[in-house]
């Protein structure tokens, strides 16, 4: 009964460890989306800002997070 316990629990965090990159992409999308929202509130394009705001930081999300996931395999 313990070792089965315990063998979940390890399951459980190898799978968080390996959702680092989708942790990041989404952190990544959400400072995005705020950043590039006050971005275009400044520039009079709030659209086309938000979208560039997305895409770099799901970018930077995603970079950040394959880094963390080589981190931690050694």
């Amino acid at each position: 009964m313990t070792k089965n316990k315990s063998n979940k629990a390890n399951k459980k965090l190898e799978t968080v460890n390996e959702n680092y990159m989708a942790i990041g992409m989404s952190l990544g999308m959400s400072f995005g989306i705020a950043i590039g929202t006050i971005i275009g509130f400044v520039t009079n394009n709030v659209g086309v800002c938000m979208c560039f705001g997305v895409s770099i930081g799901m970018s930077l999300g995603m970079g950040i997070g394959s880094t963390i996931k080589k981190n931690n395999k050694k």
